[in-house]
């Protein structure tokens, strides 16, 4: 007789909700998943997840704040390895770790972005002063931005760093590899590094 699998305790539902509302939200959109779902595909009670999130709106909350906070934990862990130490190489170490070893989070955050309500326009906000954040930390020895580029620098950074993510199937197919694969996604990191620091054309006399 075949053993079952093992549910999740108390202890460990928390996570096993939180991985599946990713999952599903990722796969089906919000708006079309429910909470039975979400725990049956954590393999726990209903109940559990109304006691650990209150509800459906409470574990999108968590959910984001998962995924937001995977970016303070990445930027911390490049600070740790030394890379680029407080250049735009050092971002782009974050950058990696935080998009080249979880697909599932790519997926998650394409789809909230593509979704376009309300709680994509709140996380495309708390992403770009995130990233207004690193760029003030990062140019604090270098002198400020000019005020010209101020205004759109954290964009400008952003766009780099989720076109990929939300072009990622079709680059793929384009690609003929997997965009975030760690050659590619180490080679297009440079690539964003140099176009940051030194612009797109080279300066010419006129």
């Amino acid at each position: 007789m075949a053993a079952t699998a093992r549910r999740p305790d108390r202890g460990e539902a928390r996570a096993a909700l939180l991985t599946a509302g990713l999952r599903l939200f990722a796969d089906q959109g919000y708006a079309a998943t429910t909470t039975r779902q979400i725990a049956a595909e954590a393999g726990v009670s209903h109940a559990l997840l109304r006691y650990h999130f209150s509800s459906k709106a409470g574990l999108r909350e968590a959910v984001d704040e998962d995924v937001l906070g995977s970016f303070a934990r990445s930027f911390a862990t490049a600070r740790e390895e030394g890379a680029g130490r407080g250049t735009l190489a050092e971002a782009g170490r974050a950058a990696a770790l935080v998009f080249g070893a979880d697909r599932g989070r790519r997926r998650y955050l394409r789809r909230v972005l593509v979704d376009g309500d309300e709680r994509a326009a709140q996380l495309l906000g708390r992403l770009v002063r995130g990233a207004g954040r690193e760029l003030d930390r990062l140019t604090a020895d270098t002198g400020a931005l000019p005020a010209e580029s101020r205004r759109w620098a954290a964009y400008q950074v952003l766009f780099l760093v989720l076109g990929p993510l939300l072009l990622e199937p079709a680059l793929e197919v384009v690609l003929g590899a997997d965009p975030f694969e760690p050659a590619t996604l180490a080679d297009r990191s440079a690539a964003n590094q140099h176009l940051l620091q030194h612009g797109l054309l080279p300066p010419h006399d006129d």
